[in-house]
This record gives C-alpha cells, sequence and structure tokens, in this order.
C-alpha cells in the first residue's frame, strides 16, 4: 500500500509539474509570436479580370499604331484604411501562356506591352517568349487608391505584306497578377 501511495504522489506530481510547463511554454510563445494579417490589409481589384485572352476567348489582335488602340486591363489598388501598417510595395507581372500563344507574335517582336499609373507612362517592351515578365516594380501602395492600366499591343509598324495574314491569326493569352509586400518592418 506504501508502493501505491508514493507511485500516486509521483504521477500526480509529473502530472502538475508538465501541467504547469505546458502552460509556461504556450504562454512564453504567444507572447514572443507576433503575427500580422497584412496580406488582408491591401485590396487589389482587377477591373476587368487578370486574364488577357482566355481558353474560350484567345485573344485576336489588329494592327495597332500606339498601345491605346490594343487590348488593355486594368487594376485598382489601395491599402484599406482598416489597416495598422501604413504602406507596401508592389511588383505587377505579365504573365503568357506559351502553350497557347502563337510562336509567330513571339518570336517577331511584334507583341508590345505599355504600363501607366493613373495617366503617366511607367513601363513599356516587348513581350518575349518569358512566360512571366515583370513589367513594373517598386509600386507605393497606401491608402489612396491607385489605377494601374496594363496595354497589349501588335506594333502594326512592323508587320508587312509576307507576315500579315500570319500575324493577324495569331492568338494571344495571358494574365496579370501582382505581388505585395508590406513597407512596415
Amino acid at each position: 500500500m506504501k508502493k501505491k501511495v508514493i507511485y500516486s504522489i509521483i504521477i500526480v506530481s509529473v502530472i502538475i509539474i508538465l501541467s504547469v510547463a505546458v502552460t509556461y511554454a504556450v504562454y512564453t510563445f504567444s507572447g514572443v509570436v507576433n503575427i500580422s494579417g497584412t496580406s488582408e490589409c491591401f485590396d487589389v481589384n482587377y477591373v476587368k479580370g487578370q486574364d488577357i485572352g482566355s481558353d474560350s476567348n484567345p485573344a485576336n489582335f489588329s494592327l495597332a499604331s500606339t498601345y491605346t488602340e490594343g487590348l488593355s486591363s486594368v487594376i485598382k489598388v489601395n491599402l484599406k484604411d482598416t489597416c495598422t501598417i501604413t504602406n507596401g510595395t508592389g511588383t505587377l507581372y505579365l504573365n503568357t501562356d506559351t502553350s497557347v500563344t502563337s510562336s509567330t507574335l513571339l518570336s517577331g517582336k511584334l507583341l508590345k506591352y505599355q504600363v501607366l499609373d493613373g495617366t503617366t507612362s511607367v513601363g513599356s517592351g516587348v513581350v518575349s517568349s518569358a512566360e512571366n515578365i515583370e513589367i513594373y516594380k517598386d509600386i507605393p501602395i497606401t491608402t489612396t487608391v491607385k489605377t494601374i492600366t496594363v496595354y497589349i499591343w501588335l506594333d502594326g509598324n512592323l508587320v508587312t505584306e509576307q507576315n500579315q495574314n500570319e500575324i493577324l491569326s495569331s492568338v494571344y493569352k495571358g494574365h496579370i497578377s501582382m505581388d505585395i509586400k508590406s513597407g512596415d518592418k
């Protein structure tokens, strides 16, 4: 009987010690970790949607002399005023689906992009065989809504009589995406 009492005391002591240790560890751990929900702080609205041409409706281009005659997509982005962070920085990407997009468009350097932040031109270039192109980086994100427009256009100045039919029958499929990071530390 004396052994049973000793074992009972040891078991109860171990349980109490483990309970105190676990409680202390959980309390200490939760006091050290600082998790911030900054991903919920940014409002990114792809006004026309992210796609520029889709599986069911690939984008067919007509010849253009300027980017405003091409296809476009609009992004509105801002920091929600309910968040505790004060700013962020974004990067905008053009993601081309090379399995659907005509290689004629990609290799001929005929397909171009133009990026406007509001009415200010902030980037332009050629859509090549690269699947993901960083088209605008270090975008300051605050509580003020920022409107960014991405144009994809077929430069008609580079089309000849020899390649016109092939180019005009070509299709493009891609989408835009944005990564944003909190500027606060």
